[in-house]
């Protein structure tokens, strides 16, 4: 019980937040969450939570989890920071565990992609019947508690806050042109590695390298949600 009520809130903090930056997401419910400041020397239950949360995605290290903040947390939450453009301080303030919190949720949406694999292309699709592009991300976003408005890649390109190519982290949006040289026509899912998670006209949902020869040269940018 205590876990799905910690998922739900930090569903709900992330659909707030986008709602916020961009009118095509609509949460389902607001709700205010207020994280407190941790930093290194504190011992407490919040830092053990902060562990587990960074290991989750791939930043603490260490075998076991405590309660103590010591040097191995702060440098996964310096990590953290530097790839998500944050002020690199080694504490866990608002803003960082904020983002943390939404981190989690991109995650989990990358981590759920993977069961919809040689799911079926369809023009305008956007259940497991069939998908096409912006459908999937539609789908993806609204099965975690983001309830966004149906809409294009071209529409998602506008959205959200630029992010380069060497920055890229998992749940970032990567978009494609397939036609007109520099017009938007595809969006995938970046699930790190280098590589994107989207349906394809081909094979339906697959994963594909972002450089490799049919990809790389059609890559128009990434957003961040």
């Amino acid at each position: 019980m205590k876990k799905a009520t910690t998922k739900m809130i930090l569903l709900t903090a992330a659909a707030a937040v986008l709602v916020t930056a961009n009118p095509a997401f609509v949460p389902s419910a607001q709700a205010a969450t207020v994280f407190t400041t941790l930093y290194q020397g504190m011992t407490s239950e919040a830092v053990s939570q902060l562990q587990r949360d960074l290991k989750t995605l791939g930043y603490f290290s260490y075998p076991t989890i405590t309660t103590y903040y010591g040097t191995v947390t702060a440098g996964a939450v310096r990590a953290f920071q530097t790839a998500y453009g944050l002020p690199v301080t080694g504490t866990a303030d608002t803003a960082t565990r904020e983002r943390i919190s939404f981190a989690l949720v991109r995650k989990s949406i990358v981590t759920d992609s993977y069961q919809y694999l040689r799911v079926p292309y369809k023009w305008g699709g956007s259940t497991p019947a069939g998908f096409d592009c912006s459908g999937f991300i539609y789908y993806m976003f609204s099965t975690h508690g983001v309830a966004m408005t149906r809409t294009t890649s071209a529409n998602m390109f506008n959205m959200g806050t630029p992010v380069d190519k060497a920055k890229l982290v998992p749940g970032d949006l990567v978009f494609f042109s397939l036609g007109t040289p520099g017009v938007v026509s595809h969006v995938g899912i970046y699930v790190g590695n280098g590589e994107f998670i989207s349906p394809l006209s081909s094979v339906g949902v697959y994963v594909q390298n972002l450089n490799n020869t049919y990809w790389g040269p059609k890559y128009l940018g990434a957003r961040r949600f």
